[in-house]
């Protein structure tokens, strides 16, 4: 599997210039590691700000309907999960006049995929649950000690068809173990894609190949209250929980724990 590190100025000119080679390139698949897209500090202080939050509130969990609060949750192999993990996942919707500041900052790539989807800018931004996709942004913190994320397969689609990843850890720094990895195919070798990102990078893939996450750090202690191991930010726009949503969940690999 091909991982090009491209500068963001080179990167927005393939996507808007060159679709369809980009799209091919996607689909081989290629992954993408667009260097600096965000400022690293910025980034930083996003992911300082989400920690602090889960340090001063409960975990939840609500579903994806009409009136859902953010919240953040702690995931520890929760027996019906669609996809087996051990994280600390933080859930910002647009809905929440509090949260346009966040959406606005990230709206860059929003307007990337729904460059790619063929619809309006700002399409799904204002919408909500009931509507079917909505705008959401995810942040992800897996710590040392093992946190991970079962190899599975995201749900793929118009309003979806590259999986973006904003970098907000520094391998090396960080954690030092595992991370995030891709296969080109099914059977075919873990490519481990966290080597020379930083803060601010963006990673950009395929939804539809197989990937997940690698224990990080596995010979520490596991600790769920330090704001270090793995981070990710992953602004996505999503299926809402009407009507069914197990058709629209991303799917773990078979034999992946």
């Amino acid at each position: 599997m091909q991982v090009n590190e491209i500068g963001k100025r080179e990167f927005m000119e393939l996507v808007h210039g060159q679709t369809d080679e980009f799209m091919r390139r996607i689909s081989e698949p290629q992954a993408f590691l667009v260097k600096g897209f965000y400022p690293s500090a910025e980034i930083i202080r996003f992911r300082n700000q989400a920690f602090e939050s889960g340090l001063t509130s409960e975990s939840s969990w609500h579903p994806l309907l009409d009136g859902c609060p953010d919240y953040h949750r702690l995931h520890d192999n929760y027996p019906q999960a669609y996809v087996k993990q051990k994280m600390h996942g933080f859930y910002h919707h647009s809905w929440h006049i509090r949260n346009k500041k966040k959406f606005d900052y990230f709206r860059e790539i929003f307007y990337l995929k729904n460059f790619l989807a063929g619809v309006p800018e700002n399409e799904f931004l204002d919408n909500i649950p009931s509507d079917g996709l909505v705008a959401r942004i995810n942040i992800h913190h897996y710590p040392k000690g093992g946190g991970y994320q079962a190899e599975h397969i995201d749900p793929s689609g118009a309003h979806a068809q590259i999986q973006t990843l904003v970098i907000a850890s520094q391998i090396g720094e960080d954690f030092h173990r595992g991370g995030v990895y891709a296969r080109a195919g099914a059977g075919s070798e873990r490519v481990f894609l966290d080597g020379g990102t930083s803060p601010g990078d963006l990673l950009v893939l395929s939804p539809a190949i197989q990937h997940g996450v690698d224990c990080i750090d596995p010979d520490v202690p596991y600790e769920w209250g330090t704001n270090d191991g793995r981070w990710i930010i992953l602004p996505v726009i999503v299926d809402s929980d009407y009507p069914d949503p197990r058709t629209v969940k991303p799917m773990q690999v078979a034999g992946s724990v």
